[in-house]
């Protein structure tokens, strides 16, 4: 029995395996027969059939653009490319583009909605497969319509035979201004003309006859004129720059200040230059506004031209600056020094650090003392052998930033007051006075003006003493007033200082009073004269320059 079972299931097993491998056989084999008798295409064709049967797909292209809600430019343009199929880049800044229930179909529709509702056109410029669009206003449109308009030209011809062209050629009317005295020698006269737009010979006119000739998009009006109102900027430094602080001083007891002032005086110099430009021509006028740096003038292209390169070369000039370090010692000399300092340089091998700092140079004492060999600087000293030639009474130190031929002023002064004169009233039995008080600044100044260079600078100086001796009375019917006395000492002398370098520019020596010094110096070794009434001291200022960088080049 067992043995019949296990021949059933061997035979059952056989059986299915040569049925599954039959039927894997008739399977593949039908593949292979079905693939060829049925190419690709007819493969292709059959099973977009079987699809389309299965689906009901429809496409349907964009026919038009809605504004029915808020769209900006860029929105509108790129729904209009599903439409044209182009490609659109806005350069110009996007805007909203104003709802409305009109339907866009193309961009000469878009273009046309725009100029109605905005007063403004599309100017699109192909660039290779993208399209570049800008949103301009009307003029400015017809501004870049006329850039591309062709003007093939080169060689002489007249102006009439050109301004004819012109009209022709943009469709703008020509007209000719009213000081141009003979219109019918300007027309008759011959230009040359090289150009391969319109805006190219338009600018050949304007130089070539010295006329301005400007374009008038709106009115699609060309009008050439002789003259013109222009005004020209100075773009240059304020013209009065003061800056003040108080110090103190040990020669008065009253108020002191230390100021550094800047002014220009180039107008002056701009103004006769401006009148060498304009020469003979009698209708050309200018004003020079020195509050703001404008120049107002009424001019032809070429003096136009002219002015405004004198301008920049101002431009230019002024923002070369040297800042400097600016030292102002002042010593009184001892009764055996007829002279102070007479110049001062620095050493061959020595560096501009060791340079700084007149102090070192001071004794305990206050004494003034220069040795002469292994010093930080070579002084030139006339006097005795000892070198002692005074004692410190002030001293001051500061940066100053020179502007190239700005000339600028640092001076210490004392302000006093005196009535200079008294006016007397009468109104109905009523006398009434008024008094009119001045100022008188006595003190020391210095004005220094620099020609910048490179890595140099050419120093000009003007040192200034301005010494009130006395305030006396007088009186005039019934009125007192105070006649000031003073005296005025000042010279010029001109130094050139490297980057770097230390030099004493300049010193003056003053004559004071002895009996201002009482209590301050040994009058027995400082008072110089004769009487007491008349004695005096010698007082020397020194200006010392050190020059730390130079830029605007």
């Amino acid at each position: 029995m067992h043995y019949v079972l296990r021949n059933i299931s061997l035979s059952t097993l056989i059986i299915f395996m040569m049925t599954a491998c039959s039927m894997k056989s008739y399977h593949d084999q039908m593949t292979t027969d079905v693939k060829k008798t049925v190419n690709e295409e007819s493969y292709e064709g059959v099973r977009n059939s079987y699809s389309e049967e299965l689906v009901d797909q429809r496409s349907r292209n964009k026919e038009f653009i809605d504004i029915l809600s808020d769209k900006s430019l860029g929105d509108v343009l790129k729904e209009l490319e599903l439409i044209d199929g182009n490609f659109y880049y806005l350069k110009s800044s996007d805007i909203l583009v104003p709802k409305s229930r009109m339907k866009i179909h193309n961009m000469a529709e878009l273009n046309q909605y725009l100029n109605a509702v905005l007063d403004k056109e599309l100017f699109i410029k192909k660039s290779g497969s993208i399209y570049l669009v800008k949103l301009l206003s009307t003029s400015e449109t017809k501004k870049q319509s006329i850039k591309d308009i062709p003007f093939n030209l080169d060689g002489q011809i007249s102006v009439e035979e050109l301004i004819k062209l012109i009209t022709a050629q943009s469709g703008y009317e020509v007209s000719i201004g009213n000081y141009i005295k003979d219109k019918d020698d300007f027309q008759n006269s011959i230009v040359s003309v090289k150009s391969k737009n319109l805006i190219n010979a338009i600018n050949s006119l304007a130089h070539a006859k010295n006329v301005y000739v400007d374009v008038d998009y709106d009115k699609e009006m060309i009008h050439i004129k002789r003259y013109k109102d222009v005004v020209v900027e100075l773009n240059i430094p304020l013209l009065n720059i003061t800056t003040s602080n108080e110090t103190s001083s040990s020669e008065t007891n009253g108020e002191s200040k230390v100021e550094n002032s800047s002014e220009i005086v180039l107008y002056d110099e701009l103004d006769k230059m401006m009148k060498n430009i304009i020469g003979n021509d009698t209708i050309s006028t200018y004003h020079i506004d020195k509050s703001s740096g404008l120049i107002f003038m009424k001019a032809t292209k070429s003096i136009e031209a002219t002015v405004r390169t004198i301008a920049k070369a101002y431009e230019d000039s002024f923002a070369r600056e040297a800042t400097i370090v600016f030292e102002r010692i002042e010593l009184v000399l001892n009764k055996s020094r007829e002279y102070g300092i007479g110049s001062a340089s620095l050493a061959p091998n020595e560096s501009s650090e060791s340079s700084r700092g007149i102090t070192k140079t001071l004794g305990t004492d206050g004494a003034l003392s220069f040795l002469q060999q292994g010093s930080a600087r070579l002084f030139q000293i006339t006097g005795k052998v000892d070198n002692k030639i005074g004692k410190i009474l002030n001293y001051s130190k500061n940066v100053m930033v020179l502007k190239n031929n700005i000339p600028s002023v640092q001076s210490i002064s004392q302000n006093t007051d005196y009535i200079e004169k008294i006016e007397t009233t009468v109104n109905d039995n009523v006398t009434t006075s008024e008094a009119t008080v001045n100022t008188i600044k006595d003190g020391t100044s210095i004005t220094a003006m620099a020609k910048i260079s490179r890595d140099k600078l050419f120093l000009n100086i003007t040192p200034n003493i301005k010494k009130l001796i006395n305030i006396s009375e007088a009186t005039i019917g019934d009125s007192t007033i105070q006649l000031p006395e003073y005296k005025d000492q000042s010279y010029n002398i001109s130094r050139e200082i490297k980057v770097g370098e230390t030099s004493i520019v300049g010193s003056i020596i003053v004559h004071d009073d002895a009996k201002e010094y009482a209590g301050i110096l040994p009058l027995e070794g400082f008072a110089i004269g004769g009487s007491d009434s008349k004695s005096y001291v010698r007082r020397e200022i020194v200006y010392v320059v050190s020059v730390q960088s130079i830029k605007g080049f």
